[in-house]
């Protein structure tokens, strides 16, 4: 059987692909205009790199919905695998099987439009026009090859990742605030784009027990792939997160 990590570099090769093929169509991301969030988008962040399963797209909602668009110039062999369409939100899952070996793997593609949903109802990120304005383009390296991305602000990135709080997203947090520290502005901005503000404070307070975890510290160097992360890098983030919630005038009340 192929190594786990043959097909995750097999994976990311055909996302370079998608990549390269969504670019020339899009006029580099900005018809429709795009913005990479994710696994993908950290590597703008921090200096090190993971590997992710899924190549997830921000955009705004306008007038009609822009993921009928894109399904119109999706990269060759790619099927729609999920569409939502509710008030101001829209989905789209389009996946692709290529073989390694013997072996398929499964590469997708989501899209999300106005609104970046997560798995609890208050889980909501409103993709506003300040996200649209506030990206940047960055080169990324992926499948070891450089390609200008759309990424988000610092800012609006930390936020999405801390209303996730996936045991990847933790981990992503953490290097997050050990390389750049809490992002300015966050208070405002969680009360901009996000519907129920609440859930920063909750998503806050569940992230930082992981953390004190005594297996946090090995998972951590483990999904990079480096020794670099110490105990007091750790003890640094957990520290901060700690300030943020007892800071005063905030949205944590």
């Amino acid at each position: 059987m192929p190594k786990a990590i043959d097909l995750m570099k097999r994976r990311e090769e055909e996302i370079l692909n998608g990549l390269l093929f969504l670019s020339e169509k899009t006029k580099g991301f900005t018809d429709p205009e795009l913005i990479m969030i994710g696994g993908y988008a950290l590597r703008a962040f921090i200096q090190f790199s993971r590997f992710t399963r899924d190549c997830d797209f921000a955009l705004t909602k306008r007038n009609g919905w822009n993921i009928d668009r894109i399904k119109g110039f999706l990269p060759e062999g790619y099927l729609v695998e999920e569409e939502q369409k509710r008030n101001n939100y829209g989905f789209l899952r389009c996946i692709k099987f290529v073989k390694h070996n013997k072996a398929r793997v499964k590469v997708s593609m989501d899209f999300m439009e106005g609104e970046i949903r997560g798995r609890e109802a208050k889980e909501v990120i409103k993709i506003d026009e300040a996200t649209i304005k506030n990206r940047a383009f960055v080169s990324i390296p992926i499948a070891g090859k450089p390609i200008k991305l759309p990424v988000p602000s610092y800012v609006d990135y930390f936020v999405m990742k801390v209303v996730s709080a996936r045991a990847s997203d933790i981990r992503d947090i953490a290097a997050l605030i050990c390389e750049n520290g809490i992002p300015e502005n966050l208070v405002e901005r969680v009360k901009q784009i996000l519907p129920y503000p609440e859930i920063f404070s909750i998503k806050l307070k569940r992230i930082i027990p992981e953390i004190r975890r005594k297996t946090f510290l090995d998972s951590w160097r483990g999904i990079f792939g480096t020794i670099k992360y110490n105990k007091e890098d750790r003890r640094k983030v957990i520290t901060e997160l700690e300030k943020l919630i007892k800071s005063k005038n905030n949205f944590l009340s």
